[in-house]
């Protein structure tokens, strides 16, 4: 009996260490809004649509305590589309990576955020989602013909590199394989310094063009923020050479709390357009939040922008785009 006893207590032992070495976390957003966008001659649509205030996700991640202050991870996320329920099947697309961590850094394997967009994304306001963000002044640049997608978010194929904890400076270095298909080289890399109430940061890319070019497609940005006792204030620049094609971004924001809510509100110029957006975000608990948001974007020559990159088809070059939405925001 007293052996059965020490085997049970030791067994238990055993899986208690085991349990604190390794982890795994399932974890997501759902964001909903009801929207409305109006884009000049083409007339206004309404929606429910997802990722008004930040993009909603589901993913799974996990830690394994190697020894030797050596760690392995993975982290699995993809898009949820919870006003259609994903009907093409939920992939893995928003980053699927496999990690060494240890006192040298850490090295990522995968598909994954590459440094522009993580300098980007880290000074908008809006979370570069809805339609009050300035990533409606960026995102369709990189869709046309000229552009090159691999530069607008996350790249496949790379293999990344991110610079241990060292008294607030931080880093990022990603190189992705081409694998024989223009548009998927890329190189790049970011450095940033985070201590008290500032956060500033800079970045450059480059990858090989697609729709005929042969030249490189170049992109750098420089971002920061700085906090003080009532407000937070974001700006950066953006800077795109794609030979035939060149467009600069520039952006300022302000977010203000207010107790268990924020305003926010955001200016953004582009080449031949500019962005207004405002909203406010209240909290209901650490968890959920409500929230509105208003983006105005005015097109200038041959530019058709649209607030939330949405809208009806159609409209005509130099018009402007208007939207408005009303949503809820849940993380578990």
């Amino acid at each position: 009996m007293k052996k059965s006893l020490l085997a049970l207590a030791a067994m238990t032992a055993f899986a208690g260490v085991a349990s604190a070495q390794s982890s795994v976390t399932l974890f997501g957003i759902v964001d909903l809004a009801a929207r409305s966008v109006k884009n000049g001659n083409a007339g206004s649509i309404k929606s429910l649509s997802t990722n008004g205030q930040v993009s909603s996700r589901l993913g799974v991640r996990g830690i394994e305590d190697l020894g030797g202050g050596m760690r392995a991870g993975f982290w699995i996320e993809g898009d949820l589309l919870a006003d259609t329920g994903n009907p093409a099947g939920q992939t893995w697309q928003r980053r699927s990576t496999i990690s060494l961590i240890g006192g040298f850094g850490e090295v990522r394997l995968g598909r994954d955020y590459n440094p522009v967009f993580n300098t980007a994304v880290s000074h908008d306001p809006f979370s570069y989602v809805g339609v009050a963000s300035s990533g409606n002044l960026r995102s369709r640049f990189y869709a046309t013909p000229v552009g090159n997608a691999g530069l607008a978010a996350r790249n496949d194929n790379s293999i990344g590199y991110f610079l241990p904890a060292m008294g607030g400076l931080y880093g990022q270095v990603m190189v992705a394989a081409g694998e024989n298909a223009r548009g998927n080289k890329y190189m790049g890399a970011r450095l940033g310094y985070a201590a008290g109430p500032l956060n500033f940061s800079g970045a450059y890319g480059k990858a090989d063009q697609t729709g005929g070019m042969v030249d490189d497609a170049t992109t750098w940005i420089f971002g920061g923020s700085f906090k003080t006792g009532f407000a937070t204030f974001h700006a950066s620049y953006e800077n795109a050479d794609y030979s035939t094609t060149k467009r600069k971004l520039a952006t300022v924001g302000v977010v203000v709390p207010t107790g268990t809510g924020a305003f926010k509100a955001q200016y953004a110029q582009a080449t031949n357009a500019t962005l207004i957006g405002l909203g406010y975000v209240q909290g209901l608990s650490k968890r959920t939040s409500l929230y509105a948001n208003f983006g105005r974007v005015n097109n200038k020559g041959p530019a058709t922008f649209t607030a939330s990159g949405s809208g009806p088809a159609g409209m005509r070059a130099g018009q402007t785009s208007t939207g408005y939405d009303f949503g809820v925001r849940h993380d578990f």
